[in-house]
């Protein structure tokens, strides 16, 4: 498994933020999804490498319209 480290650049409620973690958790091979309160524009990404890349998770979310940045951890 690798994880990827997703910035979001639009300010997201926490109902958003939780669509967005289930819409990806429902992604095949997408292992676990997490953000912080304290940091809400930041996600991990856990997700096997063998299957997925983390250009398809970036094309993913901007297909909701949201902008985001990637930086592999």
């Amino acid at each position: 498994m690798h994880t990827v480290h997703i910035h979001i650049d639009e300010r997201l409620g926490a109902a958003q933020l939780e669509s967005l973690q289930q819409a990806l958790m429902h992604r095949p091979h997408v292992a676990n999804v997490s953000f912080s309160d304290r940091t809400p524009h930041d996600l991990l990404v856990e997700y096997d490498q063998h299957h997925i890349h983390p250009m398809d998770i970036l094309h993913n979310i901007a297909y909701t319209g949201l902008h985001t940045d990637v930086t592999p951890c």
